[in-house]
């Protein structure tokens, strides 16, 4: 059998004449002191999904985000609404998010938006929605801060 040498860029084109497999990536890690777990986009499309029609200051126009309730995963690690949230978006943003917050309004961590998925660019995958048409209250800067895009990491500490 003969070998030959392939080039850098012949390689890489060869790599992506294969087929896709497909393989899902986790995109969000939740951590607290006892346990950690990570979660694909796939699995948090699969879970219940709550839309949330709002606008708030990095959006234009009422939008239709969707994705499960935050207050529902923290229940799953069993969080008190006691807790403080160390969200971290992807560039190492984080902001600290009181869990009652998830307890008192109906916080997504949105994965489409008007039906689509969201892109890095688009704030995505992961955006921290809250319900602000519904309680004005949440038209502040406190809240502001707390809507974090590009999620990547929920940590209790």
């Amino acid at each position: 059998m003969r070998m030959q040498k392939l080039s850098g860029s012949a390689f890489a084109a060869f790599l992506l004449t294969l087929p896709s497999f497909g393989f899902a990536q986790a995109i969000l890690t939740i951590s607290t002191p006892e346990q950690s777990a990570s979660f694909t986009l796939e699995e948090l499309l699969e879970m219940p999904q709550t839309t949330v029609v709002t606008k708030n200051d990095y959006v234009d126009h009422p939008a239709a985000f969707q994705g499960p309730l935050l207050r529902a995963i923290l229940e799953t690690f069993e969080i008190d609404r006691h807790a403080d949230l160390n969200m971290i978006a992807l560039n190492d943003f984080n902001s600290t998010v009181p869990a009652a917050d998830a307890f008192d309004y109906d916080v997504i961590l949105a994965v489409l938006r008007d039906g689509e998925g969201m892109t890095v660019r688009n704030k995505g995958p992961i955006w921290v929605i809250y319900p602000m048409d519904e309680h004005p209250e949440l038209r502040d800067d406190a809240y502001n801060n707390r809507l974090v895009w590009q999620l990547k990491e929920i940590s209790v500490e």
